[in-house]
C-alpha cells in the first residue's frame, strides 16, 4: 500500500533549491521581456483578441503569427507551423522555433551576432540553412519529424519533396531541452508568471479509461488494485495509480473508500477525479523571494500536464491523520521539474473539500535535481 512506502529524507533537500505599429508595444502587455523587445524592434502591431492568430501580420515580407492570453501577448514569430500542425506538436517548441527564426532577421537582437547566439546556446543547423527554413513559411507542403535524445536535446527534421516525391532537401535543427531558452524567459519571469499562467489555463479534465485487465495488479491484504507507473529516481516517488472494483465488476479509481494516500496519489497524477481540494501554495523564488497563491489541486495538475509534465507522487510521512507528500512534475521536453511539498489532513481527502498546504520550487533544472539525488546516494 502507498502509505507503507515512506520517502526518505532525500526529497527534503529538493525544497531548498532554490494602435499604430510604432505605438502598439507601448499599449500591450507581454509575457516576457523578449516578446516586448521583438514588438519594439519590428513595430509589429500585437493588438488582438485572445487566441492564436495564424499569419496575422507581416514583417520582412514574411507572415507572422501571434498569440494572446487574457490580454497578454504570449507569442510573436514567423508563421512556420499551421494551426493544424500545432494540434499535433508541443506548443512551446513551435513558438521557440518561430520566434528564433524571426529574431534571426533582427540585427543584434541578442546583443551579439546571431551566429554567436546560436553557438553560445548550443543551437545547431545541422542540415540546410536559415533561408531554407524561412522559405517554409510560404510553402507548408513539407513533412517533418521531431524527437528528443535522452531527454536532453531536441532534433527537428523538415523534408521538402519534389513533384515525383523524391526528397529535394532536408533541414535539421537541434537545440537543448532548456526552459529559459525555449520559453524565451528569465528565471524571474518564469517564476513571476507561474501563478497567473496556471490559474488562467483552460483546463480540460480527463475521463477514466478502462485499461487491459492484466495491468491491474492486486495490492496485498487490501481490496485495491494498482496500475504501475514510472519511477522518478527512487521507487517511492512514482506515477502509480490505484483502483477498486465497483459493484458491476469494473475497475474504478479509488475515491471515497477511505484509502486516503492512494486517493491523493490518483488526484495528484491525473484529472479524472472531481474534488474541491484547493492548494495554498508558497512559491519559493530565486533570491529568497516568496509569493503565496491559491488554486484548485485539479487545476494545478491539469496545467502541469498541459505543459508536458509527467507527474510523480510519494508519501513522506503519515502521522495522526496529518500527511506530508512530495509531488514532482517533471517536464523532460523543457528540462525542468516543479517540486512541491504537500501537507494535508486525511479528512480533507475523505471529504474532497478543504485546503492542502504546498511549498513549491518551480522550474528546477534537471541537472540540479539529479545532483541532489546523487549526493545523497553516496
Amino acid at each position: 500500500m502507498l502509505h507503507r512506502h515512506i520517502l526518505t529524507g532525500i526529497l527534503g533537500f529538493l525544497l531548498f533549491l532554490g494602435g499604430s505599429p510604432g505605438l502598439a508595444y507601448a499599449q500591450e502587455r507581454y509575457a516576457t521581456s523578449q516578446l516586448r523587445s521583438i514588438a519594439e524592434k519590428t513595430g509589429i502591431t500585437t493588438s488582438r483578441d485572445n487566441g492564436f492568430h495564424y499569419a496575422a501580420a507581416r514583417w520582412n515580407n514574411l507572415p507572422v503569427s501571434l498569440a494572446v492570453e487574457d490580454g497578454v501577448v504570449t507569442h510573436i514569430g514567423y508563421a512556420l507551423f499551421t494551426p493544424w500542425q500545432r494540434q499535433h506538436l508541443p506548443e512551446a517548441q513551435c513558438n521557440f522555433i518561430e520566434r528564433l527564426l524571426l529574431t534571426s532577421d533582427i540585427d543584434g537582437f541578442y546583443g551579439k551576432t546571431f551566429s554567436r547566439h546560436l553557438l553560445e546556446e548550443k543551437i545547431s543547423l545541422d542540415k540546410g540553412s536559415l533561408n531554407d527554413l524561412r522559405a517554409l513559411t510560404l510553402d507548408t507542403s513539407f513533412f517533418f519529424q521531431t524527437s528528443i535524445e535522452n531527454d536532453k536535446r531536441h532534433i527537428w527534421n523538415w523534408y521538402v519533396y519534389t513533384a515525383n516525391t523524391s526528397v529535394q532537401r532536408t533541414i535539421t535543427l537541434s537545440y537543448p531541452a532548456d526552459a529559459n531558452l525555449i520559453l524565451g524567459a528569465t528565471v524571474n519571469e518564469l517564476e513571476d508568471n507561474l501563478p497567473s499562467a496556471a490559474r488562467r489555463f483552460k483546463a480540460t479534465f480527463g475521463e477514466e479509461q478502462e485499461l487491459a485487465t492484466s495491468l491491474y495488479q492486486p495490492v496485498a491484504t487490501t481490496p485495491l488494485y494498482m496500475v504501475s507507473g514510472d519511477i522518478f529516481f527512487i521507487p517511492e516517488l512514482n506515477s502509480n495509480r490505484y483502483y477498486i472494483l465497483d459493484t458491476a465488476g469494473r475497475f474504478r479509481l479509488t475515491q471515497g473508500q477511505g484509502w486516503v494516500c492512494e486517493e491523493m496519489a490518483n488526484m495528484a497524477t491525473g484529472t479524472e477525479l472531481e474534488s474541491d481540494i484547493a492548494l495554498e501554495v508558497q512559491l519559493v523564488k530565486y533570491g529568497f523571494r516568496t509569493e503565496t497563491f491559491r488554486l484548485p489541486l485539479r487545476q494545478w495538475v491539469a496545467w502541469c500536464l498541459g505543459q508536458g509534465c509527467r507527474p510523480y507522487f510519494g508519501i513522506m510521512s503519515n502521522e495522526n491523520g496529518l500527511i506530508t507528500a512530495e509531488l514532482v512534475m517533471n517536464n523532460p521536453g523543457l528540462g525542468y521539474a516543479h517540486v512541491m511539498k504537500l501537507t494535508f489532513s486525511a479528512e480533507t481527502v475523505k471529504s474532497g473539500n478543504g485546503v492542502a498546504k504546498a511549498r513549491l520550487n518551480s522550474y528546477v533544472p534537471m541537472s540540479n535535481v539529479k545532483s541532489l539525488f546523487n549526493e545523497n546516494e553516496k
